[in-house]
């Protein structure tokens, strides 16, 4: 389950700000073991906290190993519910998974077109594929690539795609597009968050 982590403070501003350090480590720590995916203060104060998918004693450890928490100096409200979309990009696993992400870079002289032709192609996956999980593309500042970001549950999956005429055709139509073009499947090695 994701977990929103409302945290309300309990302690004066000063108090708030002086621990800030501890608290700034432990989310650093937490996110790069992939368990927290976003933080940050709310404007009317106090934080939120969304985690990635974690078991119940995962986030009630999480919690209770927050420096805030451990001070009283603040208290957490926390809603879950299942992840089940997710943006492209957005990994939710907190440990390696199955999952890969396609990352496929097409140079082109025509960027509009080659956008159109792979969105033709992805939009076939979407309504066909089981596995596919979101595409993200991309079109460089200069004009002159494409990049197709895409988030599968697995391998396997990804590779069925090539079994399916409907898209092995409008993939055809895509590589007319473009000047050249290689994909990749990755998984996650290593997440590194900021230390500010």
């Amino acid at each position: 389950m994701i977990h929103v982590l409302t945290l309300t403070y309990l302690q004066p501003r000063e108090t708030v700000t002086a621990h800030l350090p501890e608290h700034k480590a432990w989310l650093r720590d937490h996110s790069d073991r992939g368990r927290i995916l976003l933080s940050g203060p709310r404007p009317d104060g106090g934080a939120v906290i969304v985690t990635a998918d974690l078991d119940e004693a995962t986030v009630r450890e999480l919690i209770e190993s927050d420096p805030w928490h451990k001070l009283g100096i603040a208290s957490y409200d926390r809603v879950a519910f299942e992840g089940k979309n997710a943006s492209p990009g957005v990994v939710t696993a907190a440990v390696p998974d199955d999952s890969v992400l396609l990352v496929n870079v097409a140079t082109t002289e025509d960027a509009p077109a080659t956008v159109d032709a792979l969105a033709g192609a992805v939009e076939h996956v979407a309504a066909t594929a089981d596995g596919f999980r979101g595409s993200r593309l991309l079109t460089s500042v200069n004009g002159d690539a494409v990049i197709n970001l895409a988030a599968w549950t697995d391998e396997k999956r990804f590779n069925a795609i090539f079994d399916d005429p409907g898209f092995t055709g409008r993939y055809q139509e895509f590589a007319k597009t473009v000047t050249g073009a290689k994909y990749r499947l990755y998984r996650t090695s290593r997440v590194i968050s900021p230390n500010r």
